[in-house]
Order: C-alpha cells, then sequence, then structure tokens
C-alpha cells in the first residue's frame, strides 16, 4: 500500500460505515468464542490499528505489520505494543496467543500455506484464528490493484485452504450482504469505463465519501448483519469472516 493510502486508512478508519460494520462483525464473531482479560491476542497486519481497540476488549493486543509507516499511525492511535514484523516468520514463540486476527491479510500474501503454517504453530494448542478476506475473483478491479492484493477468494477455497493447514472450522459466513447486489453492479461498470493503463501510483481505493446520512444507514445494516450472525449464515457477500481452531500439530516431514 502506498504512503498516501495508509493516510487516508488512518483518517477513514474511524468514520466510515465499512470499518465501523466491519469492527461490529468482528465483535460478534469474538463473543461465540472462549477470550478473556487475559487472553493473548495478536493482529498480523494491523495497518495503520483500526481494529486494535475492539480487539484489546477480549484480551492483551499486540499488533504486527511489515510497515513502519502502518506502525507509526498505530502509535499515534495510542497503541505502544505495535511491532515491525513479517506474515511469513512471526517472532514469537510457538503457542504464544490464544487468538491470532487476521483480517484482510491473506489476499496480500504469495505463499498463503506458509503463513498460514506459521500462524498455527504460534497459536496455542486451544487457540483461534480469526480471518477476513475479500469474497469473489470476478470483483477485481483497480481497488485491489490500489491495496497490492493478489487474489479474492470464495468461501468453499478459504475453507479448504484452512483445513489442509489443520485447522477447524468454527463458524464461516459471507458478510457484507446487504449491499452485494448495488456493490457488484458499482464494481462491473467501474471496470468497464475504467482507465486500464493507469500507473501504478494512481491507482485508487473504492472508499467513496459518502453524506453523513447514507454512511449511517450502512453501518445499521452492518450493524443488523453483526446481530443477525449469531444465528444465521449469509449465502453471498463481499467479504468472507472464518473462525478456526488450531487442530492437530503440522508435521513438517
Amino acid at each position: 500500500m502506498n504512503k498516501k493510502e495508509y493516510r487516508r486508512l488512518y483518517e477513514l478508519e474511524s468514520s466510515y460505515w465499512w470499518y465501523i460494520g466491519r469492527r461490529e462483525i468482528i465483535k460478534s464473531l469474538l463473543a461465540k468464542i472462549s477470550l478473556n482479560k487475559n487472553s493473548h491476542i495478536l493482529e498480523i497486519g494491523c495497518g495503520t490499528g483500526g481494529n486494535l481497540e475492539i480487539l484489546s476488549q477480549f484480551g492483551e493486543v499486540t499488533g504486527l505489520d511489515n510497515s513502519p509507516e502502518a506502525i507509526e499511525f498505530c502509535q499515534k492511535r495510542g497503541f505502544r505494543n505495535c511491532l515491525l514484523g513479517d506474515a511469513e516468520n512471526i517472532n514469537f514463540p510457538e503457542q504464544s496467543f490464544d487468538l491470532i486476527a487476521a483480517l484482510d491479510l491473506l489476499e496480500h500474501i504469495n505463499d498463503e500455506q506458509k503463513v498460514l503454517k506459521e500462524i498455527h504453530r504460534a497459536l496455542k494448542d486451544d487457540g483461534y484464528f480469526l480471518i477476513m478476506v475479500p469474497a469473489y475473483q470476478f470483483l477485481w478491479s483497480e481497488h485491489d490493484e490500489a491495496l497490492h492484493h493478489k487474489r479474492r477468494y470464495a468461501l468453499p477455497g478459504l475453507r479448504d485452504k484452512l483445513l489442509k493447514a489443520n485447522f477447524d472450522i468454527v463458524s464461516a459466513s459471507y458478510f457484507i450482504f446487504f449491499t452485494a447486489l448495488a456493490f457488484f453492479i458499482y464494481r462491473i461498470l467501474r471496470k468497464i469505463f475504467s482507465d486500464g493503463k493507469k500507473k501504478e501510483n494512481q491507482k485508487k481505493t473504492d472508499y467513496l465519501l459518502l453524506p453523513n446520512f447514507l454512511n449511517n444507514f450502512l453501518i445499521s445494516l452492518l450493524k443488523l448483519e453483526a446481530f443477525l450472525s449469531k444465528y444465521i449464515t449469509f449465502p453471498f457477500g463481499i467479504s468472507i469472516a472464518c473462525i478456526a481452531k488450531n487442530s492437530i500439530p503440522i508435521n513438517d516431514e
């Protein structure tokens, strides 16, 4: 992600519907598992720190990111326990954490299985893994390129990757369901009418500034999804969220 996008992300995370609503979903998902104030939590790819506050409600949180700019923004939010590091080589001993969160991280990684294996190693035997990723490769756009994504996902494929890495699936669902159709149309139209010749540093994300009433309405929809997720799963959406539990140890042989 370029420096301008980091600053933009930092500014948007406190007010933009996507980030506020996503935190509501995270809170709803974490309420399903056994954590307490002494639980050790790691967010890999913590970015500018927008999720650290909600994670800190469930335990002692540490942030990890490979960008010095991201760590600086986390510190501006008051989170000092944020470290520069690599998802492929988590610099913590085995079985260090009760929960590891990778929230829109895996799509940035070349070797997904290596990262999943490393997460498995750093989790306690009964630890949990919370993962969120963008859905559907056909929605690939300039937004993904601006954020340096490698891919988007479908739920069956993500489930298979987690099982291959020796995780048990606790819950898995699409999210951003109620606005999905409008989002599908917007992405497809943007792809049709966009200039595909833009330079890398000219590509921008889809974070459109919205009138307050619309921004608040979209937040309300995601709060509703967070509530409903206690009882149902969604058949489609523009994001996927899974909670997985550490299973049998990985055999390196």
